[in-house]
């Protein structure tokens, strides 16, 4: 232990003598424990050192056990960290139980992936580079995430999930079920009670804060050895002070059993001494209980393991990694610094992450200068010293940066100071795998349609581009086909634009961007397939599944299907729309269904489809959502948009091409049954707005509508606004037809409201007039003019400005000239 060392002084209090065997008895153990951090750059520099001294005949890893033949392409020349070791499970025989659970339905089995990320300066991945480097063997020893999955019996399911909160302090760190990389054993550590008194008498402020100036000042220990004994003993202090339900609780127990079983079975099988291996693990694991009774057992089913590039930004705990780094592109610096000068190694990656910092901060507005990064490096020194640390870690640099360069509040005036920090700390560094490893089925499938398609650009360059299809020619149809797909799955690649501009039946416009995101998820989407049609035919399934009782979410459904290419699917849907309209009783999703329907129908020819059956099946949803009308006349006031929504989509319809041939003495009927039981005046607006718009009503009869709100009650004056907000959303040319009565009533209204009572109108009424369209809202204006005399009935709103030709000559020699006069102003 290092004498002056904090640790050593807390430990005093908490049985030193105890805590200090407990490591030493490890640390002498014939097999090398040697305890990490993930992603900590002092303790992969030390690792190198000790596999470099030590030249071990085995290297265990604490990685998924099932995975150690990815060792090779890790390592690989080729492949550039940041990588991820990727890996998903799908429980096809549903033995755990999860299917329709966990998963949309009882015959959708449960899926899970999980990431381990890897930086060049992760201390796992340069042990490998290391072992390799040797032709030492690498083995990986951590329980392969499934088998921490819990059952349905476990969980004491036997239907959908119960709501349950996360563990509390009281009783268990919070752990996330299905995290997307899996967590680190720092989540322990910071619940200790060793830690929680750490971090109260050398005043701590994160978990961060205390493992850098403990750890990672790279100038600290003499030698690797000191820093594995002072580390040992700091992970010894957590793990006595760790109740032994949070690591029951959140699996560490299950893990370690794994981590021991797998040690050992090793060393037998392959007949190598203890002491010619060693075990890179996480330190709170090297204490692990040395049990001999069998492990869990993995449970079957399919599992692909592989590698995808990642980036700093997922790295980042920022980003919800549970085993992140806070600042991934500073701690490059220091691992590279400390590589070749260990001991002025924090102040050198200071300097450039401050260097660095200012330029970003200049470039995003900040007033800042090279005299600022002078400042900020010496600020952050004595800081650090005040601290009593023997150099400047990443708290001490944040903390200069501010006091230096901020002048007021940081999240005003220091905001773009914090946009750069935050920037800088993160980089932007993006990692390649390769080629080696081969490629996925449905990774070789997409970029095989990116060649098929000429769409390879796309993946070449980091920028956004607008592709615009005509889909009546082939090649741009099949285009469309594959970004529909696309989509479908979920794959950052590909979105439409515009989706609700009308004139887009033969159009499509699709912003298309590649990220490394993009490869990540298609290789998280190859559980649903081996292509990208199957793939997103398997998610389309799958949200089948979950809302096959609603008519909107199959008719969404049949049209996707239809852009997408998917014949089978499209028959099956056809089949099943009819059920799902006779089923439905809800207007607002009868009223989508009804959208989708018509649009299906327009492209009936194109695409190929039935355009009888189409047709009758727009006729079937058209009635059923008439009669659904009465039923949402009093719905909770959350469904009032969806309800709104049906109302508008079944007027449409009705007023479009498709009107003559539906019935629409049904559905005035049903909409003044609906108008005279409904509570709701916004839906009365949206119903009486739709009875003008459609001439059952006249645009008068409309206005006497709002002028008897000036005669109610003062209960119900209040709520005029809210009945113009539904006239507003459904009516387009009626306001301008009735725009004199409607003013009127509204003037008289206003006249006859109570000052109370006018606040109350205002915010309502002033909300539906910004939300009317802009010519509607003009007409109305103009009637305000022409009524209050500020306008003739027959002036024109805007007047022409008239000018001779030789002036308007002389303005334009006017612009050139102060044009080239600004051109010599200096705005620096």
């Amino acid at each position: 232990m290092t004498p002056a060392s904090p640790i050593a002084q807390l430990l005093e209090e908490l049985d030193a003598g105890r805590i200090e065997a407990r490591a030493n008895a490890v640390l002498a153990e014939p097999l090398h424990w040697f305890p990490v951090r993930h992603h900590s750059p002092t303790v992969a520099r030390h690792v190198a050192r000790s596999i470099q001294a030590r030249r071990p005949s085995i290297v265990f890893i604490e990685a998924p056990s099932d995975a150690s033949e990815l060792v090779p392409h890790i390592v690989d020349k080729k492949t550039k960290p940041p990588i991820a070791l990727f890996s998903s499970y799908r429980d096809d025989d549903n033995v755990l139980g999860l299917a329709g659970i966990e998963s949309p339905a009882p015959d959708v089995p449960f899926k899970v992936s999980v990431y381990y990320p890897l930086l060049s300066y992760s201390p796992e991945y340069v042990a490998m580079r290391e072992a390799v480097a040797l032709g030492a063997r690498v083995v990986f020893i951590d329980l392969p995430f499934r088998a921490r999955v819990k059952s349905a019996a476990e969980r004491g399911l036997q239907g959908p999930p119960r709501e349950s909160g996360p563990p509390t302090r009281d009783d268990a760190p919070p752990v996330a079920e299905h995290p997307e990389s899996q967590p680190g054993w720092e989540h322990l550590a910071v619940e200790s009670s060793f830690y929680q008194k750490l971090a109260d008498a050398a005043g701590y402020r994160t978990f961060d804060e205390c493992w850098d100036a403990l750890f990672d000042v790279p100038s600290r220990h003499a030698d690797t050895e000191s820093f594995r004994r002072d580390l040992a003993c700091f992970c010894a202090a957590v793990r006595a002070t760790t109740p032994r339900e949070w690591m029951e609780s959140d699996g560490t127990l299950l893990r370690e059993a794994h981590m021991w079983s797998t040690i050992t079975r090793t060393l037998a099988e392959t007949r190598t001494p203890p002491e010619k291996a060693m075990v890179v693990c996480g330190g709170f694991h090297i204490f692990l209980e040395k049990s001999t009774e069998p492990g869990r057992a993995l449970p079957p089913g399919t599992v692909y393991n592989s590698l995808a590039p990642y980036s700093y930004l997922r790295t980042s705990s920022g980003t919800g990694y549970g085993a992140g780094n806070r600042a991934p592109l500073y701690y490059e610096r220091l691992f590279q610094h400390s590589e070749s000068d260990p001991a002025n190694a924090p102040v050198a990656a200071m300097v450039d992450h401050v260097v660095g910092v200012l330029a970003r901060g200049r470039r995003d507005g900040e007033l800042l200068s090279p005299a600022d990064a002078i400042s900020v490096t010496q600020h952050a020194r004595m800081l650090a010293s005040l601290r009593n640390r023997s150099a400047p870690i990443l708290d001490d640099v944040r903390d200069a940066l501010i006091s230096c360069c901020c002048k007021g509040s940081p999240q005003e005036e220091g905001r773009y100071l914090l946009g750069a920090m935050k920037a800088v700390e993160t980089g932007t560094a993006v990692g390649r795998v390769t080629p080696a490893l081969g490629k996925l089925p449905l990774l070789y499938d997409f970029y095989k349609a990116l060649d098929e398609l000429d769409l390879g650009e796309h993946v070449t360059q980091d920028r956004k581009a607008k592709v615009v299809l005509k889909l009546q020619q082939a090649e741009d149809e099949r285009r469309s086909i594959f970004f529909h797909r696309l989509a479908q799955m979920g794959i950052p690649f590909a979105r439409q634009l515009n989706v609700d501009k009308a004139g887009t039946l033969f159009t499509e416009e699709w912003e298309v961007a590649w990220t490394p995101k993009a490869e990540a998820a298609l290789i998280e989407e190859s559980v649903h397939g081996d292509s990208v049609e199957s793939a997103a035919l398997a998610r389309l399934d799958e949200e089948l599944a979950r809302e096959a009782g609603s008519a909107g979410a199959v008719a969404e459904r049949l049209l996707r299907a239809v852009n997408m290419d998917l014949p089978g699917m499209v028959l099956r849907l056809q089949a099943s729309v009819g059920g799902a309209i006779d089923a439905d009783t809800r207007l607002a999703s009868l009223g989508k269904a009804l959208t989708h329907l018509v649009v299906l129908e327009r492209q009936a020819a194109r695409r190929r489809l039935n355009k009888d059956l189409l047709d009758g099946l727009i006729q079937r949803c058209f009635g059923r959502a008439c009669f659904a009308m009465p039923n949402a006349a009093n719905v909770p006031p959350e469904e009032f948009d969806e309800v709104v929504a049906g109302v508008k989509s079944l007027a449409e319809v009705l007023i479009g091409e498709k009107g003559a041939s539906l019935d629409r003495d049904l559905f005035i009927e049903n909409a003044r049954t609906t108008l005279a039981d409904s509570k709701s005046q916004r839906l009365r607006g949206a119903l009486s707005g739709v009875l003008t718009e459609i001439r059952a009503q006249s645009p008068e009869d409309l206005a006497a509508d709002v002028a008897r709100f000036a005669r109610a009650l003062p209960e119900e004056m209040v709520q005029c606004g809210d009945y113009l907000s539904g006239v507003m959303e459904t009516s387009r040319t009626a306001l301008m037809l009735g725009a004199d009565g409607i003013v009127h009533a509204i003037d008289e209204l206003l006249r006859v409201a109570s000052w109370d009572q006018f606040l109350m109108l205002l915010p309502r009424t002033r909300g539906a007039f910004e939300a009317v369209h802009e010519r509607a809202r003009i007409s109305l204006g103009d009637r305000v003019a022409v009524m209050y005399g500020l306008q003739d009935d027959d002036a024109a709103a805007v007047t022409k400005l008239e000018t001779s030709v030789g002036a308007a000559l002389k303005l334009s020699e006017l612009d050139a000239r102060v044009g080239e006069i600004m051109k010599e102003w200096d705005f620096a």
